[in-house]
């Protein structure tokens, strides 16, 4: 399936050598004010080729936007935009036609689909996500317009046994941005970048977690029973490449599970902004779990390959949680409408 959301509907295809990946979104209302360099923004900031933490291939992710948009907004009408890819090597992957490699998706693709795209792990390949990025970047500006104050910031929280401090409270993408590791962290993020280069240099690869605020969501935003924001969050989180696992509440939430009832929701942030699957009003945030790149030894050194994908991660996650909270926003309307 390759539609994301209902009202508010993200697809993406293209392969990652392909001439081109891209994304429809269909369901962004008229008016919205979408000039073609906030896409292109989001885009810069998943881009390859950003820092020596990142995967070398040089792609600029230009995006093209083809129609929905007139005069620097919307029309109403679905949306196209496309990045053309420029710098394959699709060369290097003559070998992976006939054989799959441990760790990735090759062989039960194979087993899915029989024929496929060995070509830098086509569809199944991280640049897939740039075209989740540009849907996040639509439903942003909408969110934007609709729901004042709504923000979503993900950052690196741990990269290995390398763990950040958690923020006292808000965190800003200025900040987040400030350093290659997107860790909000000074210290710990010195200490991670020099994680990554030592295991870049010895090729192999780093996994960890990335962490997720949401805040000024509207009280009640969410579709009980199975449109919870507790199930729907995750579920997007979860169909990028690489994540593990998922879990909503407060950092230390492990911790606080062994405590009584009558201690744990004493406290006002016990809920992670999610209670009974509706948001509650305080900041929802989640942790997101990422294994390490499965691409190790020779191929990691030869090819070129992420060490560790937290970094650019960072803005996808974003985006999923944007085109999440930009549906829910919708059938909230709807609904309010109708009655």
């Amino acid at each position: 399936m390759n539609t994301f959301g209902t009202l508010f509907r993200l697809t993406t295809f293209g392969e990652s050598h392909g001439p081109a990946l891209g994304a429809v979104i269909d369901g962004c209302p008229s008016g919205v004010e979408l000039p073609t360099s906030q896409i292109q923004a989001a885009l810069d900031r998943r881009r390859p080729g950003q820092s020596a933490l990142t995967t070398p291939r040089a792609e600029a992710d230009q995006v093209e936007v083809l129609s929905g948009v007139f005069e620097e907004k919307t029309l109403g009408t679905p949306i196209a935009a496309i990045v053309r890819n420029t710098n394959q090597r699709s060369g290097d992957y003559d070998q992976l036609k006939h054989v799959d490699r441990p760790g990735h998706a090759d062989a039960v693709w194979r087993d899915r689909y029989v024929h496929r795209d060995h070509r830098g792990g086509g569809r199944t390949s991280g640049r897939e996500t740039l075209c989740r990025v540009i849907g996040g970047a639509v439903a942003e500006a909408f969110l934007a317009r609709d729901v004042p104050g709504l923000t979503t910031t993900a950052w690196v929280s741990q990269v290995g046994a390398i763990a950040a401090r958690t923020p006292e409270g808000p965190v800003r993408r200025s900040e987040v941005d400030a350093h290659p590791t997107r860790c909000a962290d000074p210290v710990a993020a010195e200490a991670m970048a020099a994680r990554i280069l030592e295991a870049k240099a010895a090729g192999d690869s780093l996994g960890g977690t990335i962490d997720v605020r949401i805040d000024g969501m509207p009280r009640g935003l969410g579709e009980p029973i199975f449109g919870k924001l507790k199930a729907l969050l995750p579920q997007a989180f979860g169909s990028v490449g690489a994540v593990t696992g998922v879990v909503w509440g407060p950092p230390d939430l492990l911790g606080r599970l062994e405590l009584p009832g009558s201690v744990f929701h004493a406290s006002p942030d016990a809920y992670g902004g999610v209670q009974g699957g509706l948001a509650n009003g305080e900041p929802a945030l989640f942790r997101v779990f990422f294994k390490p790149p499965a691409t190790l030894g020779s191929l990691a050194k030869s090819g070129r390959h992420d060490p560790c994908i937290l970094p650019r991660a960072v803005p996808v996650l974003e985006a999923m949680a944007s085109l999440v909270l930009a549906d829910l926003v919708l059938h909230q309307s709807a609904r309010h409408h109708q009655g």
